[in-house]
This record gives C-alpha cells, sequence and structure tokens, in this order.
C-alpha cells in the first residue's frame, strides 16, 4: 500500500497543455446501447484490490445503466502513464489518489470538482467522517470523494509485549510514556551499542513522519502559507523525538518503512508506527500482533493515515452521462451495506460514522481501529503545492536529524529555505 515517491510535479508541467483542453469536450459517454462505460484505476492490488473488484461486479449486476471497469497497477504505474493517458483521452474517467499527491493533478486541470456530488443529499455524504472529507478539499472545493483509509497507530510483538508483562492498562497515552516504553523494550545484550531488539522502528526515511511529530506539537510544516520548519516549536520538537528515541538507541536510524517493517516481523522491533496491513505481512511470518492509537504529543493527539480518494478526472468534464456513472459508482461503494464489507473483508475503517461496533462485530479489529481515525491528518496535507520536492527533502532531513547532535537549527533552516523556495516555484 505504500505508494511510490515521483516527481509527477514535472511530468505534470510537461503534459498541462494537452490536459487542460479536455475540460471542455463535452458529448456524451452513454453507448450506442445506453450503457455508459466507466474506466476506474486503482492502485489496490491486494486483497484490497479483491474486494474493491468485488464491490464492482455487484454494482454492475445491480442496474444497467453503468458498467464500471477496474483497471488495476501498482502505484508507481499509475503515477507514470496517467497523464498521457488522460490527455490521449484513453486514461481513468475515475481514479483512486491520494490527496496531498492529487494537488498538482488538481492544478493542472486532470482532476475536477466533485462538489455537485457533495450537494446532492442522494449521496449521503452527511454521513461522511468531517475530517476525511475536509483533508479532499482544496481552496474550498471539494475534489475527491472518500475510498480508502488506513490510520496510522502503533502495533506491537504480543510475544514481546506478555513477556514483559505489559497489559492494555498500562499502554502508553503520550508520546513521553511510549519513549519510556521503548526505552524498556529495547536489549543491548553485549553492551556494543548495536541492540539485538529495538523497542520501536520509527522510520525517519518516511516522510510523513516529520509533520506528524509537528502536529503533535500544535503547530506544522507549513503554517499561513509559509515553510515553518525552522520555528522554535519545531525545532524544540523535533530535537525531543531525537533525544528520545534516536539517541537512546530504542530506533534505529537511517530507517525506511520498508526497513522498519523487515525489523518488526522478525522479531527485532517491539513496536511499530504503521498502518493495518502490517497484521497480515506480520501474521504470515509467525508474528502475532496488537495495537493502540498512537498516542498523545505534548499539544495534541495526531496520526498520519494513509489516505485514497476516488477522483473524477478531466475525461468527463462536461460529458453528463459519465459524471452521473461516475457519482453512482461513488454513491455505490459509499453505501453503508459496502462500506461494512469494505471495513470487515479489506480492514479499512468505513467512510461513514453510522456504522457501529456491532456492525463490524465479524472484525473486531478494524472496529477497533476505526476511532483512530478521528485524529487522522494526511501525510503533506498543509502543503499547497510542490509535494514531490518537498517530501524528497523531508526523506533526506530526517535521518540527518536522527544521526545529530547538539542543535539543529542550522539545519533545519536550510531545509526550511529550500521547502520556502518550493512553495513559491
Amino acid at each position: 500500500m505504500k505508494k511510490s515517491s515521483t516527481t509527477r510535479y514535472a511530468i505534470a508541467a510537461v503534459a498541462a497543455a494537452m490536459i487542460l483542453p479536455l475540460a471542455a469536450c463535452g458529448g456524451s459517454g452513454a453507448s450506442a446501447d445506453g450503457v455508459t462505460e466507466l474506466s476506474v484505476w486503482s492502485g489496490f492490488t491486494e486483497n484490497d484490490g479483491k474486494v474493491v473488484q468485488k464491490i464492482a461486479d455487484e454494482f454492475n449486476k445491480s442496474q444497467k445503466k453503468v458498467k464500471v471497469t477496474i483497471e488495476q497497477n501498482p502505484w508507481n504505474v499509475i503515477n507514470d502513464k496517467m497523464l498521457s493517458a488522460i490527455s490521449a483521452g484513453n486514461g481513468p474517467d475515475v481514479v483512486t489518489y491520494q490527496p496531498d499527491g492529487a494537488k498538482g493533478y488538481i492544478q493542472q486541470g486532470a482532476f475536477v470538482s466533485t462538489d455537485d456530488f457533495y450537494s446532492d443529499s442522494k449521496n449521503e455524504t452527511d454521513t461522511y467522517r468531517d475530517n476525511v472529507v475536509k483533508d479532499a478539499e482544496v481552496d474550498g472545493k471539494h475534489y475527491g470523494v472518500p475510498m480508502g483509509h488506513a490510520p496510522y497507530s502503533i502495533y506491537f510483538n504480543k510475544a514481546i509485549f506478555d513477556k514483559a508483562g505489559i497489559t492494555e492498562d498500562s499502554y502508553p497515552k503520550t508520546w513521553d510514556e511510549l519513549a519510556e516504553l521503548a526505552q524498556k523494550l529495547t536489549v543491548d545484550e553485549n553492551g556494543d551499542g548495536n541492540p539485538e531488539q529495538y523497542g520501536i522502528a520509527l522510520a525517519d526515511k518516511d516522510a510523513g513522519y516529520l509533520p506528524t511529530f509537528l502536529q503533535l506539537a500544535g503547530t506544522d510544516l507549513v503554517v499561513d502559507g509559509k515553510a515553518n520548519l525552522a520555528s522554535k516549536d519545531s525545532t524544540e520538537a523535533l530535537t525531543w523525538i531525537r533525544d528520545n528515541f534516536y539517541t537512546k538507541k530504542s530506533s534505529p536510524t537511517n530507517l525506511s518503512l520498508v526497513d522498519g517493517q523487515s525489523l518488526f516481523v522478525s522479531g527485532k522491533a517491539a513496536m511499530f508506527w504503521i498502518g493495518p496491513w502490517i497484521v497480515n505481512t506480520a501474521k504470515s511470518k509467525g508474528i502475532e500482533t496488537g495495537t493502540f492509537e498512537a498516542p498523545k504529543g505534548s499539544k495534541e493527539q495526531v496520526t498520519q493515515a494513509a489516505s485514497n480518494y476516488w477522483y473524477a478526472t478531466s475525461q468527463i468534464d462536461g460529458d453528463k452521462a459519465k459524471t452521473d456513472a461516475a457519482y453512482a459508482w461513488m454513491r455505490y461503494f459509499n453505501s453503508k451495506k459496502n462500506q461494512i464489507m469494505w471495513a470487515v473483508d479489506a480492514n479499512y475503517p468505513p467512510n461513514r460514522t453510522d456504522i457501529t461496533e456491532n456492525d463490524l462485530s465479524d472484525n473486531t479489529f478494524v472496529a477497533q481501529i476505526s476511532p483512530y481515525m478521528d485524529n487522522t491528518q494526511v501525510m503533506l496535507g498543509s502543503v499547497p503545492t510542490g509535494f514531490s520536492d518537498i517530501q524528497s527533502e523531508l526523506n533526506t532531513l530526517d535521518p540527518k536529524i536522527s544521526a545529530s547532535s547538539g542543535d539543529i537549527s542550522e539545519m533545519l533552516k536550510a531545509s526550511n529555505d529550500k521547502i520556502q523556495g518550493y512553495l513559491e516555484q
């Protein structure tokens, strides 16, 4: 599920002239037999992809006006070919995509507003999670319609917790307590400074973690349109993370999400901050997991989410038949019945707030993590533009912070200047 980072803004700049005229194409998407063909691209290629296909099959059987065809590709393939395909008119009518990366496509006219979807009461958007809806808004307009959202939380190795006598009553409620527990569970048997067991795997090469650390302290990467990485609050927050996890070696440094997953599923990390897909991966390696919500920071309780939305592309703009078909598909996917199926079978919290714990009784795990969605924020949600460049800068910066000692102010200022430059491009 982890997305590939690409230079999609550079691609978008080249393709912009081809894409923008598509918005005014108009016409009718209905075929001669009155059936509207709807092309839907999805990056969900594992069990979650099978559930998407099942819902699509049932949608096609439920009515005779629209036929949805799901094309499943890895995320990097979607990134590489989507703009050129849309410009040629043979791309997706609807695509699943993450909201921070979608901003570039919106600016180039490849994704179009779904305000009409939200204004139609039959779509039941009043049942959608408010914070999830807001995360897909750009300049006060709706674009994304909720698809799949997975809150990150702290997953733990049950065998390690049981051996250490850690029970539910003692799960950390704050990051101070989490740091203490991570230190307790770090084992360096020969004292060589290279633990045989780390207390936690915090992937410092993952750009999404750094903004969340700032949000926990009540600030963010971008505030009022300006880069905020060099502020006093940001400096203090990132110094605290370094001093309480990496300096104490309760988490290794220079760690990617893939590296962190390998540590966790091999039993060499007691905890891992990640999304719910880790459960099945760990189980396949003989690791039984438990989870608790990412704890409260010094100011806020925040965790990141792996978020995807349905986006309507410029291929359907001005085409009533295609637009109606796209909205019918989005409405069907987010119906109460199908959201229960999505949650139970794919391990994603439902997008709707009217689904109860009892509705999810066949999957107690997803019932547990669903409330965690109340405190989620998307990875680089405060970033209005330059997503890929900023993500790349953070991926470079964060390992430098975790491996540093002393004052990090100059390091943060240098990165802050780069990020501000990307915002102004």
